[in-house]
């Protein structure tokens, strides 16, 4: 759990841009992963922005489906109203097969959505022409401003810009509720966190550490607890189970939810004036390892601007939109589309990535210093982070 992948039990995962910093998280592997040529395609979930944020950093493709788009069947659970599975990727095109391949309903997840989707393939094939004429952007003005880095400022506002130079009409949207979304999202995640971990016992299955002695079954479990949840993972189990307690619940956990109700309505009124919203993905490019670990709030702050998606159940695309000129460090490129209308995320994130290659001459892949420049069809050619 967390914005850097510090906190996993295998340690922590390096960005192959720079092996002293983080690659997000919780997705961080996957997105190094694919980032450092290890693997073509990788899959992630995410709950707050564990996609998009990992793909921002690392200079990839995440994409956060509607919710109920990808079948959640076969993944643990933290927040099950707010996880969900999604493709990671070197360019937007790969993103989309993987999704034609991965989505559709599914019958032994009961969230999943029973509809038929249209082939996000072809819709990413159309926007890599390029034009943009009559798609109607939104840019959220809440997620800007003062704590955002301004390299990563500036890039959006150059990206914003190509799409306007490609024919898209571009209006400034407000969303008022989404200021408070992270504060929402931290009381309803360990709430689920809490519930949904309660299972790991001991005693139905997964680790058991069993303490010297003659010890009781509480005794047992609080033994496996300690020794098989980490800090972070504590942490939020901790405030869930304060925020569902007695006394507390409809102080804590029921405003959350109205909260989310807000920015649902939010989102409901903005898509009726735009076709997509956009933003940056993170507030800043990759911060160095160890920089944020004792700071929890700090940390949190990284999911500012994905987590609304997962609030509504609305698809997300993370499109790598250059380097801030600060740190030489990618930044991405959110967008945000209806709920059972990720297409658009796909003509969107690819006519962007179509605009930016042309500008640049190649993939930003290849402009990464600690990566080698050999194909991803010969990985044991390169020189990857470990």
């Amino acid at each position: 759990m967390g914005s850097s992948t510090e906190h996993s039990a295998y340690g922590p995962t390096r960005n192959p841009w720079d092996l002293d910093r983080i690659p997000g998280g919780s997705g961080g592997g996957s997105a190094a992963a694919v980032a450092s040529f290890q693997a073509p395609l990788a899959i992630g979930t995410d709950t707050g922005g564990s996609i998009r944020q990992p793909g921002a950093v690392t200079g990839t493709v995440g994409v956060k489906p509607t919710y109920g788009g990808v079948s959640r069947y076969g993944l643990v659970a933290l927040a099950n109203s707010l996880d969900q599975a999604g493709p990671v990727t070197r360019t937007v095109l790969d993103s989309a097969m993987l999704h034609d391949v991965i989505g559709g309903h599914d019958l032994r997840d009961s969230t999943s959505i029973k509809q038929e989707w249209p082939s996000f393939t072809e819709a990413a094939a159309q926007g890599a022409t390029g034009d943009m004429t009559g798609v109607r952007v939104g840019v959220i003005t809440e997620l800007a401003g003062d704590g955002w880095q301004p390299g990563v400022m500036q890039r959006f506002d150059e990206s914003v810009q190509l799409l306007v130079e490609a024919g898209a009409e571009v209006v400034e949207v407000s969303c008022p509720s989404f200021v408070h979304a992270l504060a929402a999202y931290y009381l309803i995640l360990p709430a689920e966190a809490s519930s949904n971990l309660a299972k790991f016992d001991a005693m139905r299955f997964g680790l058991r550490v069993t303490p010297e002695g003659n010890p009781s079954a509480e005794d047992v479990m609080r033994a496996t607890r300690d020794a098989g949840f980490g800090d972070e993972v504590k942490r939020r189990i901790i405030l869930g189970t304060y925020a569902l307690s007695s006394g507390y619940y409809d102080a804590y956990y029921g405003q959350a939810q109205k909260i989310r109700t807000l920015i649902t309505r939010d989102f409901e009124a903005a898509f009726e004036r735009v076709d997509v919203l956009v933003s940056p993905t993170a507030p800043t490019t990759a911060f160095k390892l160890g920089e944020k670990l004792d700071d929890p709030m700090a940390m949190y702050l990284n999911d500012l601007a994905t987590i609304p998606a997962n609030l509504s159940g609305v698809p997300g695309i993370s499109v790598p939109n250059g380097l801030a000129e600060e740190d030489g460090l990618p930044s991405g490129f959110q967008v945000l589309a209806p709920a059972l209308a990720d297409d658009r995320v796909y003509r969107v994130g690819a006519a962007l990535e179509r605009l930016l290659t042309d500008q640049w001459g190649g993939p930003l892949l290849d402009r990464a210093p600690a990566l080698a420049t050999q194909p991803a069809e010969k990985p044991a050619e390169k020189e990857v982070a470990r």
